[in-house]
This record gives C-alpha cells, sequence and structure tokens, in this order.
C-alpha cells in the first residue's frame, strides 16, 4: 500500500514538472488585438483618407495567419489602393510582440459626412490551430472644403511666368514682324516702279522665251501677251483689232519696220488660228525679237 502511494505520488511530481514545463511554453500565448484607426478624421475634398487596421500580438510575425479580410461598405468615399506592413520588436521582459498594418486609402466624393464601415477578419493561429473572428466599429469623418496643396501655389507661380514669357516672345515676334513689314513698304515706295514695257519684257523673257512649250503654244503666248500689251498701253477696249493699235503706235514714231514685222505676225497669227499651218522655232524667235524690239523702243518714249 505504502509503495502505490509511492508511486501516485511521484507521479504527481513528474505531471506537475509537465505543467510547469507547458506553462513555460504558454507564456507566449496571448490574444490577437484589433485597432482601427484614420490618420485624420477631417479631411478635405482634395485629400485622400488614410484608413488602418492594426493587428498585434505577443510572438513571432508567423504566429497569425489572416485567412479572410472583408472589403469595408463605404458613404461618400472610393477606394484607390491598400497595402500593409509587419512590424516585430522586443519589449522589456525580452517577450517578441508582432505588428501587422493593412492601410486603405479611400478618395472622397464629396463635401460632408463619410463612413466605413465594421469589417470582419478571420484568422488562425498557427501554433494552437484555432481560428477566430474580430469585428471593428463604425468609423465617421467629415469630408471639408479642399485646400491648396503644396505644389498648387508653385504650379501657379510656373504658369504666369510661362505666360510672361509666352507673351513677351509674341511681342518680339509681332514687333520684328512689324518691322520687316514696314522696312518692305518702304522698299517699295523708294524703289523706282518698272513701266508697262519693262514689265511686258519680264513676261515675255518668262512665259515665252523661257517656256519649254511647243512652238505653236509659244507663238499664240507671244500673240495673247502683244494684245495684252496694246489694251494697257492704249486703254484699247477688248476684242479691238491690230489695226486700232497700228495707228496709235505710229502716232507713237515706232520704226517702221517694226510695225511692218508685227502687221506679218498678226497676219501669221490668223493662218495658223484658222489654217492650222506649223511653226518655225526660227520663224517663232523673229516674231520674239519683233516684240522685244517694240517693248525696248516704246520705253525709251516714256
Amino acid at each position: 500500500m505504502k509503495t502505490l502511494a509511492n508511486i501516485l505520488f511521484l507521479i504527481l511530481i513528474f505531471s506537475g514538472f509537465a505543467f510547469a514545463l507547458n506553462g513555460g511554453a504558454d507564456s507566449l500565448q496571448s490574444e490577437i488585438r484589433l485597432r482601427t484607426y484614420l490618420e485624420n478624421d477631417r479631411v478635405p475634398l482634395n485629400q485622400e483618407v488614410v484608413f488602418n487596421i492594426e493587428l498585434s500580438w505577443i510572438g513571432e510575425v508567423s504566429r497569425y495567419r489572416i485567412l479572410e479580410l472583408s472589403e469595408p461598405a463605404l458613404t461618400n468615399l472610393k477606394l484607390r489602393g491598400s497595402g500593409s506592413a509587419n512590424r516585430f520588436y522586443q519589449d522589456k521582459d525580452k517577450r517578441p510582440h508582432a505588428v501587422k498594418t493593412i492601410t486603405f486609402y479611400f478618395t472622397p466624393l464629396e463635401m460632408g459626412m463619410a463612413y466605413i464601415d465594421g469589417i470582419t477578419i478571420k484568422y488562425l493561429d498557427l501554433q494552437t490551430g484555432q481560428s477566430g473572428r474580430l469585428i471593428s466599429q463604425r468609423i465617421g469623418l467629415q469630408i471639408t472644403e479642399p485646400v491648396a496643396r503644396p505644389g498648387d501655389k508653385m504650379n501657379a507661380v510656373k504658369l504666369m511666368v510661362f505666360a510672361l514669357i509666352a507673351a513677351f516672345i509674341a511681342f518680339a515676334l509681332f514687333s520684328v514682324k512689324r518691322y520687316f513689314d514696314q522696312k518692305k513698304q518702304q522698299e517699295l515706295l523708294t524703289e523706282p516702279q518698272k513701266t508697262i514695257e519693262e514689265e511686258f519684257l519680264e513676261r515675255l523673257k518668262n512665259n515665252v522665251t523661257l517656256s519649254r512649250n511647243l512652238p505653236e503654244k509659244r507663238f499664240n503666248d507671244l500673240v495673247e501677251l502683244l494684245t495684252q500689251y496694246f489694251r494697257k498701253r492704249f486703254e484699247l477696249p477688248p476684242g479691238s483689232e491690230f489695226f486700232e493699235a497700228r495707228l496709235l503706235l505710229e502716232k507713237s514714231n515706232v520704226k517702221q519696220e517694226v510695225l511692218s514685222r508685227l502687221e506679218q505676225l498678226f497676219e501669221r497669227a490668223e493662218l495658223i488660228k484658222f489654217a492650222g499651218e506649223p511653226v518655225s522655232e526660227s520663224e517663232l524667235h523673229f516674231f520674239i525679237d519683233t516684240a522685244e524690239l517694240l517693248f525696248t523702243d516704246m520705253n525709251k518714249k516714256e
């Protein structure tokens, strides 16, 4: 009987020792704690709301696993993004502490009250294998009038500087353009005006002499050029014949040789027009020389 009592005593001693060991292991047992808070409970309309969910416990960071985190129901807010961070430290008793922070960023929709409804967090204690659930309280905040941001003033200053620079450049360009316009106008006033004969000599060179068209086309251009000259020089009406211009040319003392060659030119023009006769290069140049003689002779009479 005494032996049985001794055995029971030994069992109780070892049980107590084992309990003591388990107590040492459970010294790190702790509840997971939930804390929710806002960075600011009064937020301007043009800034964002920062909402933090903080989970903390005694032990390693890996002790708890978040199984589910419900998305908060929002009033007058819109979710922009989220993030998370882990923190680990030891207290004065060398006990490890872990803190997990989940941050939500919300954009205000309009001024007035805004609310973040309670959220549900499901977790698993990897040390004990037990799961649990945490529920936060509803949080309200005030959305106030928008405020000027630090960069807004600088942006306004930059815009003003750019506007001044643009105005200066525009004024400088306008001044330069105005200067050259006035200079050009002054040159036109001081530059001697071309006579009618000089104008038609230039047109003869560009449109007939240097033209690469066929001789027949260049001959027709020459006839049209002389017709326009007679109209402008003597103010003849449209449809006037050469004989009318000839009378005025005779009064201007144009050489008889030039008059005869001009008469040949217009007679030849009639044959080419109605009979379709060809024009040779030599014949064309003969009449081009006749026109040059006429313009040069008439220009001397100015």
